[in-house]
């Protein structure tokens, strides 16, 4: 069943949900490339002389707090974009130019994200986000050619999966095994929408193993539950250069500013 089967009066189309997945993913750029990073100086102060600095200073506190739940805020953008990406991968008339479109944006974001993280052009200590995105698209691929559920093909989407995740640590997608196990269990339980969520709320509860800003990840099922299954006005050269974009504005600023 096509996950617009589900539509429902009112509620978020996906032009929408995909409004506020922007909105999280600005939240956590900004706690970690300006708050964190040009404001706190993480980078470069020991964790003494942080937690020294946050015993003296209400500011430095207010920071530092303002730091951790933007960044645990931006969690809640991994389920809606898991999902947005499962919506795209059906509603496609070619999942293969979709995977196109995507890679290019990953590296495309790639500069952008180095700046606004770390401020070099080339980092090699992680890869974006849209990464991991790229990789549960070829992850969707594969699952639409094993799909039914004889032994074998569950055998091959489990088999699949964990070598998803493991080329996301390898490569150290942010994000990424996180965004590939909801991504797992929402096309698992896509015909079952009440179950999809509240197991997805789960999927992403189990990513506070890797990271307790997940603890807020569950939230982003919310947005999911309003969904009315419609595309809604759509600009696609704007949401897929928004990200970029938004790297680059939050970069300036923290150049400018800081």
């Amino acid at each position: 069943m096509n996950l617009s089967e589900n539509e429902k009066t009112g509620g978020l189309n996906a032009n929408g949900l995909h409004t506020w997945g922007m909105l999280f993913l600005t939240l956590g750029i900004v706690g970690k490339s300006l708050i964190q990073n040009r404001l706190l100086h993480m980078g470069t102060v020991t964790s003494a002389e942080l937690m020294e600095a946050m015993q003296s200073s209400g500011t430095v506190m207010m920071q530092a707090t303002l730091a951790l739940v933007f960044q645990a805020l931006e969690t809640c953008a991994v389920p809606i974009f898991a999902f947005l990406l499962l919506e795209g991968a059906a509603r496609t008339a070619s999942l293969p130019r979709y995977i196109l479109r995507v890679g290019v944006l990953a590296a495309v974001s790639e500069i952008p994200y180095n700046l606004a993280m770390s401020g070099v052009l080339l980092d090699g200590t992680g890869r974006n986000p849209v990464f991991g995105s790229l990789i549960g698209l070829v992850m969707l691929w594969f699952y639409g050619r094993w799909s039914d559920n004889s032994f074998s093909h569950v055998v091959i989407r489990i088999l699949v999966t964990l070598a998803a995740m493991a080329w996301c640590v390898i490569l150290s997608v942010s994000q990424g095994p996180a965004l590939l196990l909801i991504l797992a269990v929402l096309w698992a339980l896509r015909e079952k929408t009440a179950l999809r969520n509240l197991l997805g709320a789960a999927a992403a509860l189990v990513c506070c193993l890797g990271s307790l800003f997940y603890m807020a990840a569950p939230m982003g099922f919310l947005a999911i539950h309003f969904y009315n299954g419609e595309k809604g006005a759509e600009n696609r050269a704007v949401n897929y250069l928004a990200y970029p974009a938004l790297l680059l504005i939050i970069w300036a600023l923290g150049v400018l500013l800081f």
